[in-house]
């Protein structure tokens, strides 16, 4: 069935690739804006990250599935082509001044071959401000215009985006996340640094707390567990991630801005394992199961009985687990912070809700829909964003009491062996 619905996409599919036949960047205003429409149905899977080459010039990496992106045969060949462009608007931040930068890529294929296409292209880009950027891919053969929104940061050296990390082949790593021992390069073109301090931080984070708990959640501690060098060799930095806990790597002790690397299971962000399975379906488990799961020395036999005790089929049950676990691997994806993204409020939520129907960025936040908007039973949860030394993807959920009975409605409905807004 894949298969073939990849062949209709190739026949009426999208984008970029290694094989590029055609591509260029432009720079200036864009006069002439494609009759697209922003999709709000489909989400793209892409990654970006921003990387300043020097006080005037940064490169935009990128990192994009071609699976939901359209190919067209303009001929008898049997070639199919997309006809596709990139384009990066930026915008200072107390202004309304708007530059634009773009590249065209068209790729060619003869077979329907979901793959992911890496490339990158300069900018120019002024030191002295911090920008709102948006990134928006085109698809001239849909119509359709997917879009993200990216923070870019040039009033300082020693940032994260004036360093740029691969693994020991070179291929640039897009996330901030890394295996246990998983070796990696740093470099920095901008900050001609010779060594760099790393704090390193033993992690024990709890899960997020139910949308209706008055806990109080602590304060993060900034204080490391301990400190060490790294020096610079054959003009990169070589490092080992440790084995848990994350590393803050700053180019001073005289301040926090720096990048940071985080330490999480092999795998991740997908759940591996049956204790990675137990684990991540705390919400919906009473603490009795929980600890009976926990105690069992067979972890699989514990986590397939309540699956299994929940469906009350084996079929029910692979769909359950199937559908579960996907929503945790999309939090993790989405929502990691300094830790994993199941355990932050926002997973919490998009495990046991699903999707929202309408998310609303905020400056400081976002609003979460489930339900249309003026609909009594519409259901809104609001998270604030937390200025945090580690990551820019930190939110934490304004918990009410309003929320208790609307939760355990989801949670049973997992219980009862059906799928929460199954779409």
């Amino acid at each position: 069935m894949r298969h073939w619905k990849l062949l209709y996409r190739l026949s009426c599919l999208l984008l970029i690739t290694g094989c590029l036949v055609n591509c260029h960047s432009s720079q200036g205003t864009y006069a002439n804006k494609p009759k697209v429409t922003q999709s709000d149905l489909e989400e793209l899977e892409a990654q970006y990250l921003v990387y300043h080459l020097d006080d005037e010039t940064s490169r935009l990496y990128y990192d994009i599935s071609n699976e939901l992106l359209m190919y067209r045969k303009p001929d008898s060949s049997g070639t199919y082509y997309s006809h596709t462009k990139i384009e990066l608007k930026v915008i200072p931040e107390n202004s309304n001044v708007t530059e634009y930068s773009d590249t065209t890529l068209q790729d060619a294929q003869q077979q329907a071959i979901v793959k992911h296409i890496k490339g990158s292209f300069n900018f120019k880009l002024k030191a002295g401000f911090n920008y709102k950027a948006t990134i928006s891919v085109i698809d001239y053969n849909k119509n359709t215009i997917y879009s993200q929104t990216l923070n870019i940061e040039k009033l300082s050296t020693e940032t994260r985006q004036n360093f740029l990390i691969t693994d020991t082949n070179y291929q640039v790593l897009f996330t901030s996340y890394f295996a246990p021992q998983q070796s990696i390069y740093i470099f920095s073109q901008r900050n001609n640094i010779q060594h760099l301090e790393a704090d390193a931080f033993n992690s024990d984070f709890k899960l997020a707390p139910p949308p209706f708990s008055n806990n109080v959640i602590p304060k993060f501690n900034y204080k490391p567990d301990s400190t060490f060098l790294i020096h610079k060799h054959n003009n990169r930095f070589s490092l080992q991630i440790p084995t848990s806990g994350f590393l803050h790597l700053k180019t001073n002790s005289k301040t926090r801005e720096g990048l940071t690397c985080f330490v999480y299971e092999q795998g991740f962000p997908k759940i591996k394992n049956n204790e990675q399975m137990i684990q991540a379906t705390r919400y919906i488990m009473a603490k009795k199961e929980f600890d009976k799961c926990n105690d069992n020395p067979n972890k699989k036999a514990a986590i397939d009985y309540f699956w299994l005790d929940i469906a009350g089929n084996n079929e029910r049950a692979k769909e359950l687990i199937r559908k579960y676990y996907l929503r945790v691997q999309d939090a993790n994806q989405k929502f990691t912070s300094y830790q994993e993204g199941w355990k932050t409020d926002r997973g919490m939520i998009y495990i046991v809700f699903g999707k929202p129907t309408n998310i609303q960025k905020r400056e400081n936040g976002e609003l979460w829909t489930y339900g249309f908007e003026g609909n009594p039973m519409a259901l809104q949860f609001a998270f604030v964003k937390i200025i945090n030394l580690f990551t820019d993807n930190d939110y934490y959920l304004e918990r009410t009491e309003e929320y208790k009975e609307r939760w355990y409605q989801a949670v049973d409905m997992w219980r009862q062996g059906r799928i929460y807004l199954d779409r």
